[in-house]
């Protein structure tokens, strides 16, 4: 167990019992608050691809739904990580508050690897200006592009500052490399379906190879940007430790 989750029991305890000392309320307060916003925001921007004005949307319709999409996998798993973030506050019984609050420190330091990549590739590949990865659609709302390709990443960096039991432990590296075979092996079934790959990108790389080897270079840049994510978190940790 590392040391940022030697007090977890203690620290997420619900808001009505939290109340050992006014820095540790002031910051649990805010991260609670934070992780409520954010869950209000992912599920808003989550709901409205299931209404009517999504449909201009490619990912609207046919096999898989936006589910196509690695993007929406991510964000989807974000999500997620923001309810747990929530729900291990609130849950009624400490081990059932420990649980979770594991299941969110895992899921978010794969998912802020994930995040970051998404961001980093599709505005380094789109801004080639060739729409390799992302066409614009008559219709499509202004804010979707840079809510689901930026703001997550913003938001991830945030939970990684704010948040003190991001433990970046190795069954978050695991759980990254899972989630890459996860998505190829969906992507190889939506390419059998349809002809072609989700990303226009992909479809013009030679296959096996180009598509192997933009695999491995995406996974490459995933754990890298993981690592850092790590990085960071220690030294953010050392710091704060050597202050008090």
């Amino acid at each position: 167990m590392t040391t940022s989750f030697c007090n977890v029991k203690r620290s997420l305890t619900p808001i009505h019992e939290s109340r050992r000392c006014c820095s540790i309320l002031t910051r649990r307060n805010v991260e609670f608050a934070f992780h409520i916003a954010a869950l209000v925001l992912y599920t808003r921007v989550w709901h409205w691809h299931t209404t009517s004005a999504a449909i201009v949307l490619p990912g609207a319709t046919g096999f898989g739904w936006f589910f196509r999409y690695l993007t929406f996998w991510s964000y989807t798993l974000q999500l997620i990580q923001f309810f747990l973030s929530v729900l291990c506050r609130i849950l009624p019984s400490s081990k059932a508050r420990y649980a979770t609050a594991i299941a969110a420190d895992r899921l978010a330091c794969a998912v802020f690897g994930l995040a970051n990549t998404i961001s980093a590739m599709f505005y380094a590949i789109e801004s080639t200006g060739k729409g390799l990865l992302d066409a614009d659609h008559e219709g499509k709302p202004w804010w979707l592009a840079e809510t689901v390709h930026l703001l997550n990443s913003v938001i991830a960096w945030v939970d990684l500052f704010l948040v003190e039991e991001r433990t970046f432990h190795g069954n978050s590296r695991h759980l990254v490399i899972f989630l890459v075979f996860s998505y190829c092996s969906w992507a190889l079934v939506v390419r059998h379906i349809y002809g072609q790959f989700p990303y226009p990108i992909l479809n013009k790389l030679p296959f096996p190879w180009g598509f192997i080897a933009f695999v491995l270079t995406g996974t490459g840049i995933l754990l890298g940007i993981f690592e850092l994510g790590k990085y960071v978190k220690r030294r953010c940790t050392a710091t704060k430790e050597k202050t008090q």
